[in-house]
């Protein structure tokens, strides 16, 4: 039910009554330990359904916060509200995870959040990766449509946070970005770079080396959207893409950002924003990398979509209300998207 249905009936004086109450007690409305749940439930639109049989789910009672229980009508499988959220075993209130969100969404830093929040650096570090992985589903669902500006972005390995018995190769300082490749080669990461004409966004890693029509394929191909031409460069794997998916290229020549009448100074424009908001994080672990790309992406789309009040709601039912639950410690082992046994293939032939 809508804010307005409610206080349509309302006189002048109660309304004012309630708005003084909600102001004063603000606060504790937002801190009790069922918050999160109170949301779920009062939002959440899609039927409760078994996720082991699909049978219809029942209430069953509330856990001592009071928490709404379910139980399944065939196999009597029990969950509650919060079950596969990403508020699932958190004892952290609402008003906590909303701080949170609101810091990511300004691009505080991990000891930032613990300070404004007064929780722990590790903490903080798993709301950080578990917010960064419900976005995940936003991203899935982006299409592309009519004209495409598309390009690469390259960024090095980073192995920050790798143990030293799991390094593929020798460590290096932290300052070092050197590699024994000049230019682009097997040492460096390709992210597909795409925009619409709706400013629709795709960061996608790709693989290693140069982009090539299976890296398009596997990226782009199940993106396009009614799709009319893609502006990029002239390398042989658009060409190739095109063809094989009826698209118009306007290809720009090498080293130029425009032929005169179509360009690809848009995306290329992002490429330079990213790396300024990257900046900030002191070089990102290549095995979390797709995840900051995602959330530079929401961040992008979500203030071409929105008023800025409009968009710290909008991020709230996005990441709180859907299924988007990962265990903690499946945080540390989330899966590399490149192949370092490619990458460092010298190094191993040599051990």
């Amino acid at each position: 039910m809508k804010i307005e249905e409610l206080i349509q009936d309302l006189d002048p004086v109660t309304i004012i009554e309630f708005k003084d109450y909600i102001i004063e007690h603000l606060s504790d409305l937002c801190s009790t330990k069922n918050s999160n749940s109170k949301i779920i439930y009062n939002f959440k639109t899609e039927k409760k359904v078994c996720e082991k049989c699909g049978s219809k789910l029942y209430k069953n009672g509330k856990t001592k916060n009071g928490v709404q229980k379910y139980v399944c009508s065939c196999c009597k499988h029990t969950l509650s509200e919060t079950t596969d959220t990403i508020t699932c075993h958190s004892k952290l209130p609402f008003e906590v995870w909303k701080n949170i969100i609101d810091n990511l969404l300004n691009g505080f830093s991990i000891r930032r959040i613990a300070e404004e929040n007064n929780i722990s650096v590790l903490t903080s570090f798993r709301i950080r990766h578990k917010i960064l992985y419900a976005l995940k589903k936003f991203i899935d669902n982006i299409t592309l449509s009519g004209e495409i500006q598309s390009d690469e972005k390259y960024f090095s390995i980073n192995l920050k946070g790798t143990k030293l018995e799991n390094m593929p190769r020798y460590s290096k300082k932290r300052t070092s970005t050197k590699s024994p490749y000049r230019g682009i080669s097997h040492h460096k990461i390709c992210v597909v770079s795409s925009i619409d004409e709706f400013d629709n966004l795709l960061l996608k890693i790709v693989g290693l080396g140069r982009c090539t029509t299976k890296m398009l394929k596997d990226s782009l191909g199940k993106k396009l959207n009614n799709a009319k031409s893609i502006n990029a460069d002239s390398a042989s794997a658009y060409q190739e893409f095109c063809i094989e998916n009826s698209l118009i290229l306007n290809a720009i020549p090498s080293g130029f950002h425009s032929d005169g009448i179509y360009n690809i100074s848009e995306i290329n424009g992002i490429h330079s924003q990213l790396e300024t908001w990257l900046k900030k994080f002191r070089r990102v672990s290549t095995r979390h990398l797709q995840e900051y790309l995602n959330w530079f992406v929401y961040i992008f789309t979500m203030k071409k979509r929105f008023m800025l009040n409009k968009i710290k709601t909008e991020s709230y039912s996005n990441i709180i209300i859907n299924d988007n639950y990962i265990k903690a410690n499946a945080i540390f082992s989330v899966q590399m998207l490149i192949d370092l046994n490619i990458a460092y293939a010298e190094y191993i032939n040599q051990s």
